[in-house]
């Protein structure tokens, strides 16, 4: 984006993209432990980090 300043708008739209990609995914993952809960009465962790 320094080298090509035409590039910084669709560049940060890019980067609010991923953002909300990632967002939807967390939220995905709080739903599908949340049935899993109800159905099965086990509190999985599904995004646990792979530290």
């Amino acid at each position: 984006m320094v080298r090509d300043r035409a590039s910084v708008e669709a560049c940060t739209r890019l980067l609010w993209v991923a953002h909300n990609l990632e967002r939807i995914a967390d939220r995905a993952t709080n739903i599908a432990e949340r049935v899993v809960f109800l159905v099965s009465g086990e509190l999985p962790q599904m995004n646990a980090s792979s530290d």
